[in-house]
């Protein structure tokens, strides 16, 4: 079987390049109207607005990037702040539940900590019609791997 990638589904990630041209737009209405007054104040407004645009495709850019992919090595957790690997070794089980409207998946790690997945997700801003879907692939693919040796098929 191949890697198994994950991804979430968001309306939120339509709403980035949104809200980037927003900020554009403002920024240059902003120092059009701020200009005619204050020149200086309109440089600033608009060099706030587009940093601020900057920032937006930055978290456009990173929310394209986070999910899990499954493969021989383990389970590579990426999330806002960097890619995480788990040998399969280390997971005990996974547990679906809700937070804030939303149904998550979490990976219980063998020493106790608990891992909560940036996909699958469903609720919220985020409905994912396939969600179920994703979490049998995600049990299924763990429970694989780390299946004792003495249960493989022969």
């Amino acid at each position: 079987m191949g890697d198994v990638v994950i991804r979430p589904v968001s309306r939120q990630a339509a709403l980035w390049p949104v809200s980037t041209g927003l900020l554009v737009v403002y920024a240059v209405v902003g120092y059009l109207v701020v200009a005619r007054y204050h020149l200086g104040l309109g440089l600033l407004v608009a060099a706030v607005e587009l940093a601020l645009a900057g920032g937006s495709l930055w978290a456009f850019a990173v929310d394209r990037r986070r999910g899990i992919v499954m493969d021989g090595a383990g389970v590579t957790v990426t999330g806002w702040a960097g890619a995480r690997t788990l040998a399969y070794e280390e997971i005990s089980h996974t547990e679906v539940f809700r937070r804030l409207g939303s149904s998550r998946l979490a990976l219980h790690l063998t020493d106790g900590r608990r891992v909560v997945l940036g996909a699958p997700r469903d609720g919220g801003l985020e409905p994912d019609a396939r969600f179920a879907e994703k979490v049998a692939a995600v049990e299924g693919e763990i429970g694989r791997r780390t299946r004792p040796v003495s249960d493989a098929p022969q």
